[in-house]
């Protein structure tokens, strides 16, 4: 008979030890127990592989669960439910910011633990299919479109690939660029994982915790130890999307760690070994930056050594069709065909597409709700700018006043940016505007941001 799925057990108490491994055993489960987080980490790293699940224990002697999930990497190798009979709220609290999918009081009914345990697995499990269908789309192959600019991508995508180069891939918002990321990571054929961290969407003050990680202690609210992501990326790809609005402080931090492959956590005093490819993104101008004295030289040109510009779409008409029906595809289901208007394709090719890749999905996306039940038809009044469609061309005046008129175009004009941008740093760089400014208009119109 073969084995059901292993769950590792990771408590210090012998009797609740005992009482887990006949509840998952009866239940078809292969229990693999640990009496510490030591043991627990030699079982994660053993030759069978990841096990299925965890249980963890909060309260342990020596390193604790939080501890434990805290130094863990990011996202969480295995799911994770934790246990306690003595935790408090904030712990808890903490436990599932670290990555858990449920916490269990002490003594658990089986109900209860077996729901929470079937319930994390299957989450596992669609993160996992998330991964390989996000994988599989980034391949070279499936980096969709027909242009002779989307050729000579892939062949370099292709040629660069293995290598370990440092590699700057450049283009306006939207094009794809962590899409290319993806791809350059796949064909580089590193057994770690891509570890993306989007440096525009991190406040300033956490970035440098989320990119070097922090020892206990090293500042209020560091209950326990974390890996950075720069740590997390090692033996795989370390991509730093949007990387021109990295503070320069934290560039000089970033530039020691590609010079000497080590990180020192916050709070620490012994360097860590990293070995992580990495690439980077951004649609600034970084060579311009430098010369205004906002990116450093020396590590632009540590980053630079493979520049790979991905061309806006509107220079590139032949790749519309080809993502329009892959979207459709994605989003509708390949049996629900795309049908084009009359006049559909002009309009698609005359549109200047400001929002790039991003902006075409989203039309197919609103497209795909509209529906019903019959094909996905594309029109050529669907296609314009979610931007301009903000501007009416004239308001009625009706009992408002100008203040009032005003902040309701502010309004369109914010909810349609914030939808084309993905982000209130997206919808800022959209805007051209200040991200701090930004985000205190949202709030004084009370705007809701997804």
């Amino acid at each position: 008979m073969k084995p059901g799925p292993r769950i590792l057990v990771v408590d210090d108490d012998p009797g609740v030890l005992k009482a887990l491994r006949g509840l998952l055993t009866d239940e078809g489960f292969t229990p693999v127990e640990a009496r510490n987080t030591a043991e627990a980490m030699r079982l994660l790293d053993a030759p069978e592989g990841l096990p299925a699940a965890m249980l963890l224990d909060i309260r342990m002697p020596g390193e604790t669960g939080l501890e434990l999930l805290a130094r863990l990497p990011r996202p969480l190798p295995v799911p994770v439910v934790v246990l306690s009979g003595e935790a408090s709220p904030a712990e808890a609290v903490q436990a599932l910011k670290l990555g858990a999918t449920d916490f269990v009081e002490k003594p658990p009914s089986p109900e209860r633990l077996l729901t929470a345990l079937r319930n994390a697995m299957a989450l596992g499990e669609l993160h996992e299919e998330r991964e390989r269908l996000l994988d599989a789309l980034a391949r070279p192959g499936h980096l969709v479109g027909e242009s002779p600019a989307m050729e000579a991508l892939r062949r370099l995508i292709t040629r660069v690939g293995p290598s370990d180069t440092a590699v700057l891939i450049t283009g306006e918002t939207g094009t794809g660029k962590e899409r290319v990321a993806r791809a350059l990571h796949l064909a580089s054929g590193r057994k770690g994982r891509l570890v993306a961290v989007n440096c525009a969407a991190i406040p300033s003050t956490l970035l440098e915790s989320e990119l070097f990680g922090h020892e206990k202690g090293a500042f209020s609210g560091a209950v326990s130890r974390r890996a950075g992501r720069i740590e997390q990326a090692h033996g795989g790809t370390l991509f730093l999307d949007e990387l021109g609005d990295m503070p320069l402080e934290l560039q000089a931090k970033l530039l020691r760690v590609l010079e000497t492959k080590e990180v020192e956590r916050l709070g620490g005093s012994v360097p860590v070994p990293v070995d992580a490819r990495v690439l980077a993104a951004t649609h600034q101008d970084l060579a311009r930056a430098v010369k205004e004295g906002r990116f450093r030289q020396d590590l632009f040109f540590r980053l630079n050594v493979m520049p790979l510009q991905i061309p806006p779409l509107r220079e590139r008409p032949e790749d519309l069709l080809p993502l329009a029906r892959a979207f459709a595809a994605e989003l509708a289901g390949p049996n629900v065909p795309l049908v084009l208007a009359p006049g559909a394709e002009t309009a698609l090719r005359a549109y200047s597409w400001p929002g790039n890749v991003r902006e075409l999905r989203n039309l197919i996306e609103r497209l795909n709700l509209l529906r019903g039940d019959g094909p996905l038809a594309l029109g050529p009044e669907a296609i314009h700018g979610p931007l301009a469609a903000a501007a009416p061309s004239r308001p009625t005046l009706g009992d408002k006043s100008y203040r009032e008129h005003v902040e309701d175009f502010e309004r369109d004009l914010i909810r349609a940016a914030l939808q084309e941008g993905g982000s209130i740093a997206g919808a800022a760089r959209l805007l051209q505007v200040d991200r701090g400014n930004l985000y205190r208009r949202i709030k004084a119109l009370d705007l809701e941001v997804a």
